[in-house]
C-alpha cells in the first residue's frame, strides 16, 4: 500500500479555495523547491491553494533530496519501470488532496518540472477523472506499450523547454506535442532559445497566464 506523500502547502489568500495547483518537482529536489513559485503566483491567484509533495523515494544525494524514480539509467525500459512504480503514490496523493479539500479533479491543475513533468504526462491522462490542466517544464512523454488505449481523460497542456537543455533535450517536448496533438489533446508548446534545464521568468509568466485562463477567466 503506497503512503500518502507529504510536502508544503500554501492556503489560498481567500481562505475558501476554489481550486488547487499541485507542483511535481524534479529529480533530487523536494516540495520546497517549486512551492516558491506558488508564493510568487499567490497574489494573482487568490482563490487557489498550492501543494507541493515530496516525491516518494529518497535520492542517493541524501539530505532532503527526493526522486520519483531512479535515474541511474535513462534506458526507456528503466524509465518505464520507474514511472510504473511511482504512479500509485501520485494517484493516491491526488485522491487524498481532492477528498480532504472537497475540490473536484477538474479544479486541480498540475505544474511539473523535469521528472515531475514525466510523471504528469504519463499518469494524469490515465486517470478517469480529468484534471484542469498541466503546465510541463523541461520534460518528456514516456509511452508504454498500448499507451494510446490507456488514455482515459484529456485536458489542456502547455509545454515549455529551453533549447540549451543538456539534461533532457528540447526535442522531447516537440515529440510530446506531436503525440498529444494526435490523441486529441489541446496542447501548446514554447521554446526558449537560450534557456538550459530550468524555468525562467518567461516560463513562469506563461504558466501563470495559463492557470489564470483556466480558473479565472
Amino acid at each position: 500500500m503506497s503512503k500518502i506523500l507529504e510536502g508544503p502547502i500554501i492556503n489560498s489568500l481567500d481562505k475558501n479555495s476554489d481550486n488547487i495547483v499541485i507542483f511535481l518537482h524534479g529529480y533530487g529536489a523536494n516540495g520546497n523547491d517549486l512551492i516558491e513559485i506558488g508564493k510568487h503566483w499567490q497574489q494573482h491567484l487568490p482563490k487557489t491553494l498550492f501543494a507541493s509533495p515530496n516525491a516518494p523515494f529518497n535520492c542517493e544525494w541524501g539530505g532532503n533530496a527526493y526522486q520519483w524514480f531512479d535515474l541511474t539509467s535513462i534506458a526507456p525500459e528503466k524509465i518505464g519501470e520507474g514511472l510504473q512504480k511511482a504512479g500509485p503514490y501520485l494517484n493516491k496523493y491526488i485522491d487524498h488532496i481532492s477528498d480532504f479539500y472537497q475540490i473536484k479533479n477538474d479544479k486541480i491543475f498540475f505544474v511539473g518540472f523535469s521528472q515531475g513533468t514525466m510523471m504528469a504526462l504519463h499518469h494524469l491522462c490515465k486517470r478517469q477523472k480529468r484534471c484542469a490542466g498541466l503546465m510541463g517544464y523541461s520534460g518528456l512523454l514516456f509511452e508504454n506499450q498500448n499507451f494510446d488505449n490507456q488514455v482515459l481523460s484529456k485536458f489542456p497542456i502547455t509545454l515549455y523547454h529551453g533549447k540549451q537543455d543538456d539534461v533532457i533535450n528540447y526535442d522531447f517536448t516537440l515529440k510530446a506535442y506531436t503525440k498529444l496533438k494526435s490523441l486529441g489533446f489541446k496542447v501548446n508548446y514554447d521554446l526558449n532559445e537560450f534557456l538550459g534545464h530550468g524555468i525562467d521568468e518567461n516560463g513562469l509568466k506563461i504558466g501563470l497566464d495559463f492557470i489564470k485562463k483556466t480558473f479565472y477567466v
